[in-house]
């Protein structure tokens, strides 16, 4: 499959796929990240938040 990097186009069986993940009663946060010889070419992340920021409730009760 090819990976798009900071190097153009990549084959990810040249590459080393690490993936993390955090999950807490705020967000659950995954990502996937590849490196070339060490160097990280490619990260990507998707987080979900389980809870609304405060500051932006604190907003839609002035703003309301």
């Amino acid at each position: 499959m090819l990976i798009t990097t900071t190097k153009g186009l990549m084959d990810d069986a040249l590459l080393v796929k690490k993936t993390g993940e955090i999950d807490n009663e705020n967000e659950h946060t995954t990502w996937v990240e590849y490196r070339l010889d060490g160097e990280i070419v490619h990260r990507s992340a998707h987080v979900t938040l389980k809870k609304m920021p405060a500051a932006f409730g604190e907003a839609a009760k002035i703003g309301g």
